[in-house]
């Protein structure tokens, strides 16, 4: 990990990388840490969790680490973000066709 990567972050920011380069159970495993550290869910105060539907989001350790620290663990369903994210199509789908065409020009 380049220190240069996270050079003035946000204090506490949690600096990860795979040997490939892409998320794994893992690193997401200590993303949870850190998520369940600032969270301060608690059986009072549950959290809600949506991710996508990744494969490394998805694992056993996971769901209990999720389970364990109160936290609702919602993964949304494949190739589905054009209805559950409508901004992306209304809004930033036009807005990087007319960034792009006015790059090229």
């Amino acid at each position: 990990m380049n220190p240069l990567l996270y050079k003035d972050a946000p204090n506490e920011t949690l600096p990860l990388i795979s040997d490939t380069g892409y998320m794994n159970s893992h690193l997401f495993i200590d993303c949870l840490k850190h998520f369940v550290k600032h969270s301060k869910s608690s059986a009072e105060d549950l959290v809600l969790l949506i991710a996508d539907n990744h494969t490394s989001h998805c694992s056993l350790p996971a769901v209990s680490s999720c389970r364990e620290n109160h936290i609702t663990f919602l993964t949304l369903p494949p190739h589905t973000s054009h209805v559950l994210q409508p901004l992306d199509k209304c809004f930033f789908v036009p807005l990087k066709a007319l960034y792009s065409y006015e790059a090229e020009k």
